[in-house]
């Protein structure tokens, strides 16, 4: 059997065309053919600015936002961007129910959600958090007001998301070449609008507050806060959801040119969320039928199984997965198995927690006519902690492995300090604009582990503790948990009466016949290692605008220069009594290495320094007043660590001293006789062992055309891209191989038991790859009259691909060749499968109409449609065949308008995936079933 080709002529390809081409014609009606109503949607809350860097809003409403700070850190007109620029409004947001990070790529064109974002731990500004994708590449620039935010992207208190698609390092630094969501949150308005309170109820009997009130203190003071309460449940056994968070925020204008804006938010919040689902319909019967037995070797790994019918029957493509399901299949009580849609793979009791609390301060200033300034500190301090636990199937289809798997926790305290400058000025007929900057960001980043200790769980609240059979151990295993707790005679029995013991019943648990056991019972949140790092980035920046030729030409250049300072690594192996400080490798004699728990090689790595480059330039011109084309081209890269040896050279001493004790003196390595360390160093050093691994790059080639007329009432981009990434860090595992590297899993360089025996002692790093991302993307935002509005956008990536990687030979290549069999399919389905997570297509379309006139004057409804081609999940072969997307899901919303005892109230009516279609966004869980939700909001 071989893989389908990677590019399949799709159905619906010539469907997708046409609509990428209808959108951009739609975006050419003449603006006399547009209708008005006399029924206005609402306004946008500001419509004031203050110097160059406040969005102008006054002409935007409803969906419409027709400028943006993100693109390029100053307030510029999206016409005038030679970068495609989105905006979800606040009314946007509120109509699609976005909750999450992964709601806003719901209507995205070009990108694809991941519904197991929020289980996944944390990243930072050079690794992704999540599979989800824009323009076929990861996404880690993840910003609120600008500014890196670590952890629990709060849609509460945003005004609107900005969403550029392509680099736009130059403005806010190292990143992904897919793009750049920007958070934008409520500010205080000298406008006066109306206090909100809105309370939402869900389909899973879930409750939801959010209270936004605006209060004008004086001509020169206005206030805000917004906070939100929410205690929600999911589809699936013990989901849930706990937030509380509260933004108060106050802006003064203690001069005429001078506004001062102050915000503190603070955020609470845990959660369990279901992180997979029945996946296993391939095989499961043929396992079932060969690994029942508890003694079998296979009977707890369902992979195990598919590679031995793999080396069976020499077909190394037969796919571990085919189909997925909602919930599991289980043995109920009276043996039946059946399908439990409510089935939570994520075990009870496993959580994740969140706490951030961020301050900022803004100051910005004009002058004069010629000079704005702004400077903005934030303080943001944030940490997220898990206990993690996993449900997995054994073979006998009635027991799993509800796995009190891990704790961990991450700590980020971050201070922010940014200055720009913008100088206007006009010459030679030219109108330019030159913005310079600086960025310093100061963080201290923790990692706090789970005690190391293998096996250890703590079951000492488990009955059956105090039971001989249920624990022969006795007091020994309970490990410091309160047996006391536990009635003396209390045990646990199985669905056949026998006494179980205490360690299954976590991993032998029975669903169909069991009391779900809790992992956090089984888990300490204690930890007594404690990694951390403390780091600075400093960036320097200049951006150049120009105008000319009656401002139908806009010119943009920047470049941006950013250094990273690596302060050491600050940890405590034992906490309180065992830490070692930063410098402890300078002197292992007062700190030796082995009591005090580092590697003085990995420590003395800690402390570099790194620099790297972003750079940009684009036109726009007006061929009309309506229609402008543009072209840009910009790089970004994104900081890679360590060196290609995967070794440091203090920690590989011991090593090459170890190779020549053995050899009574002398090695050979790689043809050359070595004598000494020294020359061993050197030898190594000369393969490239200690070379510094270079910066990861992107590259982002674009044209494309924009549209908005007159009044604005209808906007609208056409873009064609070619997006690269290159330089990834990756493994390279022919160089760690004993052929290549004699070091590595040797028994002739060193002695049994000794330093080096057998075993991976230089794990070689590569950043020979490259991924190229080819596509066009259209959108449109169209109110052709006042009480009717569409968000209209589609995306076409005709190429989604590993041009090159060293780490897997390409077919046809000697190298691949000479692969084992299974290899070869591993990297023939790497070559001709897209890139995970891409979608080939995509369309979306959400509409919103409102009533003018009768007896429903002010209701709308709105009608949504999100199209995705199908996505591939993974190009290991384990995944192959198993896809993802290929789905279309439709929303439907409904409010009114009404009065009560004087107070303004609409009530309003979602639902979301309205046909109850299985869909999924990334990998391997479906996201959720048909839901509603009911809300009202009181306006005073």
């Amino acid at each position: 059997m071989k893989p389908e080709p990677s590019y399949t002529k799709h159905r619906a390809k010539f469907t997708l065309a046409t609509c990428l081409a209808a959108l951009f014609a739609i975006a050419i009606v003449p603006a006399n053919a547009q209708q008005s109503d006399d029924a206005a949607l609402a306004t946008d809350e500001d419509v004031e600015t203050l110097g160059v860097f406040e969005v102008s809003t006054d002409k935007d409403y409803g969906y419409l936002k027709t400028n943006s700070a993100t693109a390029t850190r100053i307030g510029m007109e999206i016409q005038k961007v030679p970068m495609n620029v989105s905006v979800l409004s606040r009314e946007f947001l509120d109509d699609t129910n976005a909750q999450s990070i992964t709601d806003i790529f719901r209507y995205s064109a070009a990108a694809s959600g991941d519904s197991r974002f929020g289980w996944r731990r944390p990243a930072n500004e050079a690794t992704p958090q999540g599979v989800f994708t824009m323009r076929g590449f990861a996404v880690n620039t993840l910003m609120r007001n600008g500014v890196f935010r670590y952890i629990s992207y709060n849609l509460d208190n945003v005004e609107r998301v900005e969403i550029v698609k392509g680099p736009a390092a130059v403005f806010f630094g190292q990143g992904y070449p897919g793009g750049v969501i920007n958070y934008i949150t409520k500010r205080p308005s000298f406008t006066k609008i109306p206090t909100t309170f809105r309370f939402t109820k869900d389909d899973n009997n879930g409750s939801k507050l959010v209270i936004d009130h605006n209060a004008v203190l004086s001509k020169n003071a206005a206030f805000r806060v917004v906070g939100a309460w929410e205690d929600t449940y999911g589809d699936r056994k013990w989901e849930f959801k706990k937030n509380i968070n509260i933004t108060p925020s106050l802006t003064l204008k203690p001069y005429k040119n001078v506004q001062v804006v102050l915000e503190v938010e603070s955020l609470d919040e845990s959660f369990n969320v279901n992180d997979l689902d029945w996946i296993y319909g391939a095989h499961f019967e043929t396992w079932q039928s060969s690994s029942s037995d508890k003694a079998s070797p296979r009977h707890r790994s369902y992979g195990g199984h598919v590679q031995d019918l793999r080396a069976a029957t020499g077909n190394y493509y037969i796919p571990y997965y085919n189909s997925i399901e909602r919930g599991a299949y289980i043995t109920d009580a009276q043996g039946n198995f059946i399908q439990d849609t409510s089935f939570n793979w994520t075990a009870r009791g496993a959580k994740a927690t969140k706490s951030v609390d961020t301050f900022s301060a803004e100051i910005s200033a004009s002058p004069f006519d010629w000079l704005d300034a702004k400077y903005v500190f934030t303080h943001d301090n944030s940490r997220f902690d898990t206990i993690e636990g996993t449900n997995r199937p054994h073979a006998n289809g009635i027991n799993w492995n509800s796995n009190p798997a891990a704790t961990a926790g991450y700590y980020r305290n971050t201070w922010t300090h940014t200055v720009d400058v913008v100088a206007s000025f006009e010459l030679l007929g030219v109108k330019n604009k030159v913005l310079t900057g600086y960025t310093f960001s100061d963080w201290t980043q923790q990692y706090m582990a789970e005690d190391p200790a293998a096996g250890r769980r703590w079951y000492g609240h488990v009955p059956g503790v105090w039971n001989a059979t249920a624990n022969p151990a006795g007091a020994a295993s309970i490990l410091g948990g309160s047996g006391g707790q536990v009635p003396r005679d209390a045990v646990i029995r199985d669905r056949y009466g026998d006494i179980k013991p205490i360690a299954e019943v976590f991993n032998y648990y029975d669903p169909g016949y069991d009391i779900a056991p809790d992992v956090s019972q089984a888990l300490t949140v204690d930890r007594s290692v404690m990694d951390g790092y403390k780091q600075d980035l400093t960036s320097t920046y200049i951006n150049w605008q120009a105008s000319m030729l009656d401002d139908r030409l806009d010119l943009i250049a920047g470049f941006r220069r950013e250094t990273k300072q690596n302060n050491g690594q600050h940890a405590i192996s034992v906490f309180p009594w065992i830490e070692a400080p930063s410098t402890a490798y300078t002197d292992t004699v007062a700190y030796p290495p082995g009591e005090y728990g580092f590697s003085a090689g990995y420590q003395a790595s800690n402390f570099s320094t790194q620099k790297g480059d972003s750079w940009m330039g684009g036109l726009s011109y007006a061929l009309t007043k309506e229609i402008n084309v543009y072209a840009s081209v910009s790089k970004t890269f994104k900081f890679n660590s360590g060196v290609r040896g995967g070794q440091n050279e203090k920690d590989a001493l011991p090593i090459y001293q170890s190779a020549l004790d053995f050899g009574g003196g002398s090695y050979s390595y790689l043809g050359q006789t070595i004598t000494s360390v020294a020359q061993a160093v050197a030898a190594h050093r000369a393969v490239g062992a200690y070379d510094d691994i270079p910066n990861e790059s992107g590259m982002n080639w674009e044209v494309g055309a924009k549209l908005t007329n007159e009044d604005s009432s209808i906007v609208g981009t056409v873009s064609f891209f070619r997006g690269e990434r290159t330089n990834q860090r990756l493994d390279d595992s022919a160089r760690t191989s004993n052929a290549e590297e004699p070091y590595n899993r040797s028994t002739t360089l060193f002695g049994i038991g000794t330093t080096g025996y057998n075993r991976r002692n230089f794990r070689w790093r590569t950043t020979d790859l490259k991924n190229r991302i080819e596509g066009a993307e259209a959108e449109v935002i169209w109110s052709p009259m006042k009480n009717y509005q569409a968000v209209i956008n589609g995306s076409w990536l005709w190429t989604a691909k590993t041009v090159y990687d060293k780490t897997k030979p390409a077919p046809g290549t000697t190298a691949f060749n000479a692969l084992s069999d299974n290899s070869k399919a591993n990297n023939t389905i790497y070559y001709t499968q897209r890139i995970e997570n891409v979608p080939e297509y995509r369309f979306n379309m959400f509409n919103k109409y409102t009533f003018t006139d009768g007896p429903v004057r002010g209701a709308s409804v709105g009608l949504g449609v999100r199209y995705s081609s199908k996505t591939v999940v993974s190009r290991s072969n384990a995944w192959y065949g198993f896809y993802a997307g290929d789905f279309v899901v439709f929303d439907v919303t409904v409010s009114y308008p009404w009065e009560a005892l004087g107070y303004k109230i609409k009530s309003s009516v979602g639902i979301y995936n309205v046909t109850d279609k299985d869909y999924m966004e990334g990998r391997s869980a479906l996201a959720p079933p048909r839901n509603w939700t009911f809300s009202n909001t009181v306006s005073f």
